[in-house]
């Protein structure tokens, strides 16, 4: 499966950021540039949805990304959302027990912040 990860949708109080394929050492920091660009270079929005449904693989580099991710977030007071988990990436969380770390959401409409 390739790689892709871009930004599906950009409004005033939130950006949704879509990642398809495996996040691992050499595609996270294209995960993590994306989600810096969705959150604007001043904290412009309030959160940055990332849509996981279409990960097919994650390492512990990509689970690296999405921590620091959302440490730097919330540094300047954006939040970050995670929805729609692929079976990958429910079970890393699983495994790892880091999805009580994030807020994950079932669908991308409830991540959306309203």
């Amino acid at each position: 499966m390739d790689f892709e990860v871009s930004i599906e949708e950009h409004a005033g109080s939130y950006s949704v950021v879509s990642v398809r394929g495996e996040v691992d050492l050499h595609t996270a920091p294209k995960v993590q540039y994306a989600i810096e660009r969705a959150a604007g270079e001043n904290g412009g929005v309030g959160a940055v949805v990332v849509d996981m449904s279409g990960i097919a693989f994650m390492d512990s580099t990509a689970l690296s990304t999405f921590m620091r991710a959302k440490d730097d977030l919330q540094e300047r007071g954006t939040s970050l959302r995670l929805t729609s988990p692929s079976q990958a990436v429910e079970r890393i969380f699983s495994v790892t027990g880091f999805g009580e770390y994030f807020e994950i959401f079932s669908s991308r409409r409830d991540a959306i912040p309203g």
